[in-house]
């Protein structure tokens, strides 16, 4: 052993031996976040307590915390505003502050125990919620096997995927060609070759469109996109200029409709396509209801009251979601549009929705008054 590594473990050992870990100061926002706690716990227990005798020792003793004492000038637990006063609690000398955060700190950890029983409650829902939470996800990757995925729908091929796009791209190239022509022509360019030359773009356009269909129909599209199909076949039959409408319209539900087709593991085609969004929608309340529990745990609270609520929720999340992407038009909400998206984003949004299940209802509640508004007094 070298004499340099022999000094730096002799250093260690000194300087570790007669070294006591340093006390704790809590700063301001410390103190704060666990009188929050403390009143939160006070305004569940007090309704509902049989320990009425120690939640008015604990009472007096926070009021005497808060109020300046004979003499003093300040208080104990400087308050302004019904919230901490940090800059008041920041100017206290570190001794002091340390002696009340260990008052604080005892009366957090009683309130506590005298809450315990519903605390146990809690932790059963977390650990109920948390398993079942883990049957759900070992549940849906087991049916997501590539295997079980070939059988509901599998993947596009590649090849057909950039004919499709390659087909795509060479309508809306010659789209271009005849705005253009027709823009030449509104400024005053000569009308007798101009005129042939708009009838070659509007054969070139339906020729094109011929073969495009021949390979659109040998794809699986949802009713919408095969609607634009429709509406743009009659207008450059017809001649009609709002075929330059339809077809960006076309385009955004055929990209969505083409990234949606090119995984094998979502399952993209319909009924089953409904199945992965409520999936997705039972596990999104699953997350939100742990992170709920979780919160209230942390503060020290939990109401086994609510238990109905949370089995309530987790039984409507794979129901009312789909049930809000059917009727999605009827929302009002413009930011996102289901047949204008890929299944990824079809199913974020679907995660989100059974995350946040008390907020969806409301977005049913909101589309129920659009058949039954609220009567008038």
């Amino acid at each position: 052993m070298s004499s340099v590594t022999t000094v730096e473990r002799w250093l260690t050992m000194v300087l570790s031996c007669g070294t006591a870990p340093l006390p704790y100061t809590p700063d301001g926002q410390a103190v704060g976040q666990i009188l929050g706690k403390i009143d939160v716990m006070l305004a569940q227990l007090d309704p509902t307590s049989t320990h009425t005798v120690r939640l008015e020792r604990i009472k007096r003793s926070m009021t005497e915390l808060k109020s300046a004492k004979v003499g003093q000038a300040v208080a104990e637990l400087p308050m302004k505003d019904g919230a901490l006063d940090r800059v008041g609690w920041d100017a206290k000398p570190e001794a002091d502050r340390r002696a009340v955060w260990e008052k604080v700190s005892a009366i957090h950890d009683e309130l506590r125990s005298l809450n315990a029983a519903s605390l146990v409650s809690g932790r059963r829902y977390f650990a109920l919620f948390s398993i079942l939470f883990l049957l759900v996800v070992s549940g849906y990757l087991c049916v997501h096997r590539q295997a079980g995925s070939s059988q509901v729908g599998a993947g596009l091929p590649s090849v057909k995927i950039v004919e499709t796009l390659n087909q795509a791209r060479l309508i809306e190239l010659k789209l271009a060609a005849l705005k253009d022509r027709q823009n030449r022509k509104l400024s005053g360019a000569p009308a007798a070759s101009l005129e042939q030359e708009l009838a070659v773009e509007w054969k070139a356009i339906q020729d094109q469109w011929v073969s495009a269909k021949h390979v659109l129909y040998g794809i699986a599209l949802p009713y919408e996109t095969m609607r634009l199909m429709g509406m743009f076949s009659a207008e450059s039959e017809a001649k009609d200029s709002s075929l330059f409408v339809t077809y960006q319209a076309f385009l955004k539900h055929l990209h969505a409709d083409l990234e949606s087709l090119s995984t094998s593991y979502f399952w993209t085609s319909h009924p089953w396509r409904w199945l992965e969004l409520s999936l997705w929608a039972s596990m999104g309340c699953l997350v939100g209801l742990l992170f709920y529990i979780a919160g209230l745990l942390g503060q020290g609270v939990f109401r086994s009251e609510e238990g109905p609520m949370f089995w309530a929720e987790l039984l409507m999340a794979p129901v009312v979601v789909p049930v809000i992407f059917f009727l999605f038009t009827l929302s009002g909400m413009a930011e996102f549009v289901p047949s204008q998206s890929s299944i990824t984003m079809n199913i974020g949004v679907a995660f989100i929705f059974g995350f946040a299940i008390r907020r969806t209802i409301g977005i049913l509640d909101t589309i129920k008054k659009r058949f039954f508004p609220d009567p008038t007094p």
